[in-house]
């Protein structure tokens, strides 16, 4: 397979094609959930990648995962425990600043404004605060197309303000592999680039850019048509051992402009709600007001 008709988002996509030898520390939890852990802490194996150096931990669900009564719940807080970890937050005046990325107009891109419409935010009064350890801010950054502003500036803009001890970025990312669509969760300490995952360059958002720990939580819910043909292809050869020509079927795509096209799930309303009400549970465990 070309890996330029490889588009996503997700680390441990990129490990299971092109490094296979570069395997991630796996645990299988309960309720169907598998953690799988990766740190890249060498400038080679980052590059190997293609991938920021830090911990990149994925959480592989099921859709029983979530049928079972408590399933979404074991899952929010096993990525509680991890965002605590990774964000080092400690100290009774710390502030924490859950950012929302992407267009809460667009339902697959809108995972970051539906997590921080859920969050437990602590008053700006520190006298109406029940919580004395951490405060916990929040702001949705927009798009560029609506706001004229980049997200990384606004989110840059709010640090300045509140000088927080650590930023939470919650954003929609784009996979190579449909089981993972609204099933995965992956938080990484490597930060982000908004949009990155379909062919957008825009500035990252990580710990170089603001001066703070960066998490970044989020969800697959687009899939790149491209990619899709090229797993398409790559599956078949394997399957039945018959020729693909690859050239042609690469150019009857770019000939029907298929290849800037991406795809979400049938269900996508549903899905991001889902994916929300999990990363948003796990933050309000972690640093809500109520915790």
């Amino acid at each position: 397979m070309n890996t330029d008709d490889l588009v996503t988002d997700m680390a441990q996509d990129v490990l299971e094609k092109r490094v296979p030898d570069l395997p991630a520390e796996t645990k299988r939890l309960s309720c169907g959930i598998v953690a799988r852990r990766l740190d890249l802490t060498s400038e080679t194996q980052a590059k190997r990648l293609g991938r920021e150096r830090g911990i990149y931990l994925t959480f592989d669900c099921t859709e029983g995962t979530f049928a079972s009564g408590g399933g979404a719940g074991v899952l929010s807080r096993h990525i509680a425990r991890a965002v605590v970890d990774m964000a080092g937050v400690m100290g009774r005046r710390s502030v924490v600043l859950a950012a929302g990325l992407g267009n809460a107009g667009v339902t697959a891109d809108s995972l970051g404004a539906a997590t921080t419409e859920l969050l437990d935010v602590s008053p700006v009064s520190e006298a109406e605060r029940k919580r004395q350890k951490v405060r916990l801010c929040a702001v949705n950054a927009g798009v560029e197309g609506r706001t004229g502003i980049r997200s990384a500036d606004v989110v840059a803009g709010v640090c300045e303000r509140l000088r927080p001890s650590c930023v939470i970025v919650i954003d929609s990312l784009a996979t190579s592999s449909p089981e993972r669509l609204g099933t995965s969760f992956q938080l990484t300490t490597a930060g982000i680039a908004p949009g990155s995952g379909v062919g957008r360059d825009r500035p990252r958002i990580d710990r170089a850019f603001l001066g703070v720990p960066v998490v970044a939580v989020g969800v697959p819910l687009v899939l790149s048509v491209r990619t899709a043909f090229a797993e398409f292809m790559r599956d078949y050869i394997e399957e039945t051992g018959s020729p693909l020509n690859a050239y042609a079927l690469r150019g009857i795509v770019e000939k029907r402009k298929l290849g800037g096209l991406v795809v979400a799930p049938k269900e996508i309303g549903v899905t991001v709600s889902r994916a929300a009400s999990v990363i948003a549970s796990a933050i309000n465990a972690a640093f809500g007001e109520n915790a």
